[in-house]
């Protein structure tokens, strides 16, 4: 790790400053709030704010009575949007994304015999997002005045503090000027040239960027997506094309300049976009190998070093075995997410997936292989949830995650995506609870983020 100098603290009038404080060098899952990496905190009796070590806003609580929770937080992401870390009151999100017993048997168009307990661990924190894709939970915390008074008003309160900071030490001082300078327009305007780096703005993150909590570095390998499914939203309509180890090494270095001190931060890399795992496996190495040697991640405060990507049914299909015998060395937790949707022909074919039940069998049964296979790899699968597929779609979900496995394992993560992210539904809830009991590999609900 490099050098990072000791946490001082300077007591003000009305405010404390803390410089380089420091928080877990992991991410775990806890039920209590848990802040990572190194950053500056100011606390004042209106909230308490978090900088990084560019001295941008990164996570801020406030204080008064009307704040929902001494538990809750707002974070501040690289594309600039705003999270709002909720628990639930524990009982919700600990239902929905973690750890569930459901004892309740199966009644929606689902075979009776499966009524049996299957735990699986999760999270404790919901990240609401200010758009609607993760609605269907049916919980907005930006509703809240408070909550919309401290994203609004952050600046001034640091300006307040300012006027009065005369008599702090003079690297205290210098934190505050450049917290001052990085202002709403200032954050957006950096956000933009950050997302400019990888070609625009990533528009989802794999789901399993939930266990470095969402913080990485977005890296083009191949642009598009193989697929041009007729029900998907979220990927763009550009032809699938890998791009060039000079294009990939010219991203690497502008994102470690762009990071600059912050970059200590970082411990992991998605490899975009949509299907980064049907790029020529050369290239795939060559994007993994350069990033490790740029980012340097050995170095970073964060432990661990973690590599993320999309892939398809047909690209792990392709994909050989020597290119996972590489991957599994690279020193790294490689997460590879593989959207199956279905594996029922006629709901393949009605949202337009270009694919037949016999490959997403086939891929299904390779991600347990590999998964079984090598350490540092998990492939992780994304399935739909709507209350209008066909009928064969939930019985097909279970004759593959329950009815082919023979007990329960804790790789080969799969998540439920609604197609109706914004119309939050009751009924839709109780069917994925159902269907995450019955689950023999751990289920989650994919909490959309993009960067």
């Amino acid at each position: 790790m490099i050098n990072i100098p000791s946490p001082t603290t300077a007591i003000g009038d009305g405010f404390t400053m803390t410089l380089y404080k420091r928080g877990a060098e992991r991410y775990e899952k806890t039920r209590h709030p848990l802040h990572f990496g190194v950053f500056h905190e100011l606390r004042t009796p209106e909230a308490t704010l978090h900088f990084n070590l560019n001295h941008e806003i990164l996570r801020a609580q406030g204080h008064s009575a009307n704040w929902p929770s001494e538990l809750e937080w707002l974070k501040r992401t690289r594309g600039n949007d705003w999270v709002y870390y909720s628990t639930g009151g524990y009982a919700g999100t600990y239902e929905t994304i973690g750890e569930n017993l459901l004892t309740a048997p199966i009644s929606f168009r689902i075979p009776t015999p499966y009524n049996e307990v299957v735990k699986a661990t999760g999270e404790y924190y919901l990240p609401n997002v200010t758009y609607p894709s993760n609605a269907v939970l049916g919980h907005d915390p930006f509703a809240n005045a408070a909550v919309q008074d401290l994203i609004a008003n952050w600046p001034a309160i640091v300006e307040r503090v300012w006027a009065t900071a005369g008599d702090l030490p003079d690297a205290h001082q210098d934190a505050l000027h450049q917290v001052r300078q990085k202002t709403p327009e200032a954050l957006q305007a950096a956000a933009e040239r950050f997302a400019a780096i990888a070609g625009g703005r990533v528009s989802v993150l794999p789901p399993d960027a939930r266990h470095v909590d969402y913080n990485i570095l977005p890296l083009t390998v191949a642009d598009g997506c193989r697929y041009k499914c007729r029900f998907c939203t979220i990927k763009n309509r550009k032809p699938f094309a890998p791009r060039s180890q000079k294009e990939i090494s010219d991203q690497l270095g502008a994102l470690r300049d762009c990071c600059g001190q912050d970059l200590v931060n970082t411990n992991a890399v998605f490899f975009g976009e949509h299907d980064a795992l049907s790029a020529p496996a050369e290239i795939l190495e060559y994007a993994a190998a350069t990033a490790r040697e740029t980012l340097q991640p050995e170095t970073s405060f964060m432990q661990d070093w973690n590599c993320l990507c999309f892939g398809s049914v047909d690209g792990l299909l392709e994909a050989s075995d020597r290119f996972f015998h590489r991957l599994n060395a690279l020193g790294a937790t490689v997460y590879i997410n593989i959207g199956f949707e279905s594996a029922d022909q006629e709901t393949l074919d009605t949202i337009g997936k270009p694919l037949g039940v016999e490959q997403v069998e086939a891929a299904f049964a390779r991600m347990l292989d590999l998964n079984a296979r090598f350490a540092n790899i998990e492939i992780t699968g994304n399935f739909l949830m709507d209350d209008q597929l066909p009928s064969g779609h939930y019985p097909s979900f279970l004759r593959l995650v329950r009815d082919s496995i023979s007990a329960p394992k804790g790789k080969g993560t799969i998540y439920l995506s609604p197609l109706m992210h914004s119309n939050p539904s009751s009924k839709m809830l109780f069917t994925f609870n159902q269907l995450k009991t019955l689950s023999r590999l751990p289920t989650y609900l994919y909490l959309i983020q993009r960067l």
